[in-house]
């Protein structure tokens, strides 16, 4: 029996709140789950406030050789999309070695489509630095074209002026929008460099109130990555992800920045209830029959010595910032299954302690924690990315 995304929905969305993913949201989610194939890591992107309740699809891509339905290959992103999957599978490629996860994102506004188009993020490899003219590069192949001379020099700026110990995590194409150039992300910045950074490399705030927000938020998170849109300029909309190391059950933190949300009227109190609900696992004896086949067979593989888990997790939270626009907030929750050792099973609300506990959880990492980022989202998976 053939498998889809739509198998593994059926395991995690029990778990989604209706206040933050609704009946009406999760029926633009479902039609779309039923014609991707499986993946092990996903996300959804919640708004927070009042009266936004749209949520996005995300999900992860193995590093595989991708053979995408025919129906697919009628659309040129996704032929596209192929030839760069297969490109990042070729051990002797640039993308092979720099690239450790691609993401897709599907927006779902509501309206009706036969066959979605996706934005499209490269992770990068942590040990790879990304200099200017690998940036370039590797832009112009995520494009499908020869970036412009405007764009070229944004770029260039956006790696020369990195402060040190900060890096350029994320590269992303957002193919489903009326959008001419990239999104970036940046981690390993300061609260107190955020603001001179996005100076230096051409962006202007006329209200001049972003690091105040940025040292508000920086009370209440870990570290804050920052993403921003290259084009012609540097546009005025950014994102500020705001992590913490531990997850809700384990950081009270996270009650106190949802807190501050609600209290700036960022976020209402039954989607902060349940953004702190979503953390959990849920394990194969409790929803035997809805286990997914394709799993279901590695599992009798790994037999007694591993168990066969779904993990859900809050990956972080992001600020949408535009001078003299009102902010935005956004919930990342991410998902995904995992096989690990029967000796460090986790209890009730617990997932695996650190990387010798794990068979198939993939090494934390603060970007996708979720993932994703994350992240997930960021982490025992690279986290969901912010678009």
């Amino acid at each position: 029996m053939s498998c889809s995304m739509e198998n593994y929905l059926k395991i995690v969305t029990p778990y989604l709140h209706p206040d933050l993913v609704s009946p009406e949201a999760l029926s633009h989610i479902q039609p779309l789950a039923q014609i991707l194939p499986p993946t092990s890591v996903g996300g959804f992107e919640c708004r927070l406030g009042a009266t936004q309740s749209r949520v996005d699809l995300q999900v992860s891509i193995p590093r595989l050789t991708l053979n995408l339905p025919q129906r697919f290959l009628t659309h040129p992103v996704w032929q596209f999309f192929q030839e760069l999957c297969q490109e990042w599978s070729e051990p002797t490629s640039f993308l092979y070695q720099g690239v450790e996860r691609i993401w897709m994102e599907f927006d779902l506004d509501g309206e009706q489509f036969s066959l979605p188009v996706p934005c499209i993020f490269l992770l990068f490899n942590q040990k790879i630095v990304m200099d200017a003219q690998s940036l370039i590069e590797t832009t112009s192949r995520l494009l499908n074209y020869q970036v412009s001379p405007p764009i070229e020099s944004n770029l260039r700026r956006c790696a020369d002026f990195l402060p040190a110990g900060a890096k350029i995590s994320h590269l992303g194409a957002m193919l489903s929008r009326q959008a001419h150039g990239v999104r970036l992300n940046v981690e390993g910045i300061s609260p107190l460099q955020l603001p001179d950074y996005l100076v230096q490399i051409g962006w202007s705030d006329p209200t001049n109130t972003l690091s105040t927000l940025v040292s508000n938020l920086s009370e209440f998170v870990d570290y804050i990555y920052l993403s921003f849109d290259v084009g012609d300029t540097i546009l005025p909309r950014i994102g500020l992800e705001c992590y913490l190391h531990k997850p809700p059950t384990h950081e009270f933190k996270w009650q106190l920045f949802l807190d501050y949300l609600v209290e700036k009227e960022l976020c209402t109190s039954a989607k902060k209830d349940a953004l702190l609900c979503w953390y959990g696992f849920t394990k194969k004896s409790s929803v035997a029959n809805l286990w997914p086949s394709n799993i279901s067979v590695c599992d009798r593989l790994f037999g007694s010595g591993a168990k066969s888990v779904f993990w859900r997790r809050l990956s972080h939270i992001k600020l949408v910032y535009q001078p003299g626009i009102p902010l935005e907030a956004k919930g990342y929750l991410g998902f995904g299954h995992s096989w690990v050792k029967n000796n460090t099973l986790p209890t009730k609300q617990e997932q695996p302690k650190n990387e010798k506990d794990e068979l198939s959880f993939e090494k934390s990492d603060p970007r996708n924690r979720n993932l994703f980022s994350s992240t997930i989202m960021r982490d025992g998976a690279r986290n969901p990315v912010s678009l």
